[in-house]
């Protein structure tokens, strides 16, 4: 019996300084300060701030028209004889389009000089019987009134001879009207109607166009026409060529808005001396209201506010640090300009990441990142 008592007496002891050796060293593990946190940050969470060129736009859409087109109409009635042009044909100025019967032209032509012919016969019978009277009257053998109704045939007779010769200019120009020509160098985009046709007076025959300046005509809201400068440069993409950018200027602005929508439309002059653009191509682009060449633009995802305050966050000394910012204008690729708060070369979070502590360490994942393609193509 003693000795089980002796060796229930040890049992307990070691039971006892191995709880007191657990409680030590719990104290000691509460006693351990925790790790502080660290925000890790990808290359493209960050964004480095550069001057840069900047510019404020406004959005204009709109169809391309020729800026100068017409459709050629004949100008006498008869039988299209010939039709030398088609849709998609250059023409030059002067060229001969289409031709109409001169047959009618010419039995007109005729008769105007044969009224002009009957005309002058009667002038020189009235002169010659104006000269009579004239010598009479120096007689005393007609009163002046016989004699002042003689002068007034002769007049008639002058006038109808004037009249008569009026008609044969006007009949003769008739023959080289029966040619339709090109009024301008350009390419053919409608033949309206056909050889055999029998065509009426102002009928029209060929349409053309002069695709080397087209004309873009878009809407203006009345909000934003004040920024609107006649001579003020646009860029534009057009379908079907990609992200390539053409370019154009402001040449007028409607002296009145349009009804209902009270927009303005303004109008923007193309050159496409390539002859690439067609008309009737849908073209969309930016109107430059104003450029600033060395702008400190961040992207506008970048910027916060908060209880009326816009900051953006910033890693310097390893660290996350809140800055104010007072933001300017902003562009239509998302950026926005800085005009306080941010130096060149700082380095800002680019994106809302969720919520971000000021004065956490702060640790980048990966190489660096570059200065920004933006701000390198400006310099």
């Amino acid at each position: 019996m003693k000795r089980t008592a002796k060796i229930s007496l040890v049992a307990a002891v070691i039971v006892i300084a191995a709880g007191g050796y657990a409680t030590v060293r719990g104290k000691r593990a509460e006693q351990k300060p925790a790790a502080a946190p660290v925000a890790e940050f990808l290359q493209n969470d960050l964004y480095i701030v550069e001057p840069g060129a900047m510019e404020r736009s406004l959005p204009l859409t709109g169809s391309l028209m020729p800026l100068t087109e017409a459709t050629v109409k004949a100008k006498v009635a008869g039988e299209l004889v010939a039709v030398s042009v088609r849709e998609g044909e250059s023409v030059k100025q002067g060229q001969m389009l289409a031709r109409i019967d001169l047959t009618e032209v010419g039995a007109k032509v005729a008769a105007r000089e044969a009224d002009v012919a009957g005309a002058k016969a009667q002038l020189v019978w009235a002169e010659k019987n104006l000269n009579q009277q004239k010598a009479m009257l120096d007689k005393g053998f007609i009163s002046q009134s016989a004699f002042d109704n003689i002068q007034s045939n002769y007049d008639v007779a002058v006038a109808k001879q004037h009249a008569a010769d009026a008609e044969l200019v006007v009949a003769r120009k008739s023959q080289g009207d029966a040619v339709l020509v090109a009024p301008f160098s350009g390419i053919v985009s409608a033949r309206l109607a056909q050889p055999g046709e029998r065509v009426a007076l102002d009928a029209k025959v060929v349409s053309i166009v002069d695709l080397s300046r087209l004309q873009l005509e878009a809407s203006v809201p009345p909000a934003a026409i004040g920024q609107v400068k006649i001579g003020q440069p646009m860029n534009f993409r057009v379908e079907g060529f990609g992200e390539r950018a053409f370019a154009g200027r402001i040449e007028r602005i409607n002296p009145a808005a349009t009804a209902g929508s009270r927009s303005i439309s303004v109008y923007a002059v193309i050159d496409n001396s390539e002859g690439l653009l067609r008309g009737g191509m849908f073209a969309q682009g930016a109107l430059t209201l104003s450029r600033v060449d060395s702008a400190l633009a961040i992207p506008a995802s970048a910027v916060r506010e908060e209880i009326g305050q816009t900051f953006v966050y910033a890693i310097e000394d390893g660290l996350i640090k809140r800055k104010n910012v007072k933001i300017g204008v902003a562009d239509a690729g998302g950026r926005v300009q800085v005009l306080e708060g941010l130096a060149a070369g700082d380095r800002i979070v680019r994106a809302n990441l969720g919520s971000l502590k000021e004065g956490v360490a702060a640790r980048l994942s990966g190489p660096s990142p570059q200065p920004n393609a933006e701000a390198a193509s400006a310099k």
